[in-house]
């Protein structure tokens, strides 16, 4: 990994130390080697040695960045990572770690599987990571540039100008307590981040939602609360009904949840809370289940090749349509075609 350049984390060099033994990851076989680029922009960064096994993946969506790291360590070792880059704000969910120890001058944290974190680094950061032989920890991050941050600052001065002021100091900050857990509502949005690539051309959009979702709920989880539902009443009703029609019929080029709200007369927060109390879903829940009910009907009622069939539901890569098409029916689509063509054929 070491000269690996980070879309937003600029340059990532490390280090792995073994008893006595200090190992620079540029002596290692191939470490520095990109080994995959996918045709959507992810790249990910494999590191596979008699001491540990990692991996780096990024996914640039939008204006931010997905970045999931993993480490699997083979020895005892502490492996240290140095990061020199633009200054950042990160929201991390631990997604598997054996109560891994992690160490910066300012603080010590154990990462439990389920931890969640809001922090913010600068723009250079050392962390070392103690393991343990058989250790795994992987980390998701949502990752947000300074300049991102003081943009949504702008509008919403009363939430994130003390992210402003800390970038200022050029330290690092935690605002989340060790070992928080997730709720089940703030696990769900990360979800629904790191599956935004299967909402096709809205992943952009979708995104947007969601990681200002997420943050919305870390920040309110350091005052101990993650409830941000406002209640629905009989006006909202016929507004929620609206924008679900919108989306149900404009489902290839779907608006914004904030071009949806404007045109149904409302703001988003409330829409979101709104349609979700009315449908017991999510906008863009109601926008995946659309797109999947249609492309059973293309897949079964029409010879169209099966990235046709996405490209016409909105989807830019045919790999985008067929993960959401099996997350949705546990079968690909080609194999849904068949088995599904089969039994009509039979009747």
């Amino acid at each position: 990994m070491n000269g690996f350049y980070l879309y937003f984390c600029g340059m990532i060099q490390s280090k792995l130390t073994v008893g006595n033994k200090v190992i620079d990851f540029s002596e290692f076989p191939g470490a520095a080697t990109l080994r995959e680029v996918a045709e959507d922009g992810v790249c990910t960064t494999y590191c596979n040695n008699e001491y540990l096994s990692s991996r780096l993946t990024e996914n640039p969506v939008g204006r931010y960045m997905l970045l999931t790291q993993s480490a699997k360590c083979f020895v005892d070792c502490e492996l240290e990572v140095h990061r020199t880059g633009a200054p950042v704000m990160l929201m991390t969910l631990a997604k598997h770690s054996d109560n891994i120890r992690r160490t910066r001058p300012q603080e010590e944290r154990f990462w439990l599987t389920g931890d969640v974190c809001l922090s913010l680094f600068p723009q250079e950061d050392t962390v070392v990571n103690h393991c343990k032989q058989g250790e795994t920890l992987e980390l998701f991050n949502i990752v947000i540039a300074e300049s991102i941050v003081r943009q949504l600052a702008e509008r919403h001065p009363d939430e994130l100008n003390r992210f402003c002021q800390d970038f200022d100091r050029g330290e690092v900050f935690y605002y989340t307590k060790p070992n928080t857990q997730a709720s089940r509502k703030l696990l769900n949005v990360f979800r629904s981040v790191e599956h935004c690539n299967e909402m096709g051309n809205y992943a952009e959009k979708y995104i947007e939602a969601n990681v200002l979702d997420c943050l919305s709920m870390m920040i309110n989880g350091t005052n101990g609360s993650d409830e941000m539902l406002s209640p629905v009443n009989l006006v909202l009703s016929d507004k929620v009904h609206e924008a679900r029609d919108i989306m149900t019929t404009q489902y290839q080029n779907p608006p914004s949840l904030h071009d949806l709200a404007t045109m149904v007369g409302t703001n988003e927060c409330t829409l979101k809370s709104a349609f979700k109390q009315e449908f017991g879903t999510t906008v863009f829940q109601c926008l995946f289940d659309r797109r999947m009910e249609l492309a059973s009907h293309y897949l079964l009622d029409s010879q169209l090749p099966i990235a046709e069939v996405g490209f016409l539901l909105g989807y830019d890569y045919q790999s985008h349509f067929c993960t959401a098409f099996r997350r949705k029916y546990g079968i690909s689509p080609s194999e849904y075609r068949e088995q599904k063509g089969d039994a009509t054929l039979k009747k």
